[in-house]
């Protein structure tokens, strides 16, 4: 977790704006949290991408990586 957290600070150097760090930021918690959650990344952002371009469901619940059918769908 030390060199994750020392990666991103140094990227963050080169974030253009503050709203391009925030992006970052919370791109790097959602791989983390997902990481965390057993899920391959890949098939995870796939997933929740889908769901955005379609606008099937706009609760944000539905999107993270402990909720259950993200789970059944996204695991290793």
């Amino acid at each position: 977790m030390i060199r994750l957290s020392t990666l991103v600070r140094k990227n963050s150097l080169f974030a253009r704006s503050v709203d391009g760090a925030k992006a970052s930021a919370i791109f790097y918690s959602l791989v983390q949290t997902a990481k965390l959650n057993g899920l391959d990344i890949f098939k995870y952002f796939n997933y929740i991408f889908s769901l955005l371009e379609k606008r099937e469901n706009v609760k944000v619940g539905a999107y993270l990586p402990w909720n259950s059918k993200v789970k059944e769908i996204c695991t290793k």
